[in-house]
């Protein structure tokens, strides 16, 4: 672990949050398409909508998460290799549910049936509108 990793581990043990999460920055090829898939299907909220030229951003909130959907208008972006996320994570209450729900909206899941992960929680994935890959997670 480098220093700053180790300096961050203290200051987690010792109770000081020196920083928090503020946005989940997701690309999408279509901000509309994305952020009404996410209203619709997961319920969030669209609390911020701001564009130029060259960028349209849609802030959508879930409970305490916000996910910032990001369109290129003109050139695409360049592809990041690293650092490049895996998934999406949403904490659901009733995941059999929310499976049902969501089957309801014409979503497809990558599997027929929830799962037990590692850690013993259940789990399910589908993608959204730009195939990024979304997890629900039952405690």
């Amino acid at each position: 672990m480098n220093d700053v990793g180790r300096n961050l581990v203290f200051l987690l043990i010792e109770g000081i949050l020196m920083y928090e999460m503020a946005h989940l920055g997701i690309a999408v090829s279509d901000s509309e398409t994305s952020a009404l898939f996410y209203v619709r299907v997961l319920g969030c909220s669209i609390i911020e909508r701001c564009a130029n030229d060259q960028l349209k951003l849609i802030y959508l909130q879930l409970g305490n998460i916000t996910l910032e959907l990001l369109e290129h208008l003109n050139a695409p972006p360049s592809r990041r290799e690293a650092g490049v996320y895996d998934h999406l994570a949403f904490r659901v209450k009733d995941i059999d549910s929310a499976v049902s729900r969501l089957e309801q909206q014409g979503v497809d899941f990558e599997s027929d049936f929830p799962r037990l992960a590692l850690n013993g929680k259940k789990i399910i994935f589908f993608r959204g509108p730009d195939g990024e890959r979304v997890e629900l997670v039952q405690d």
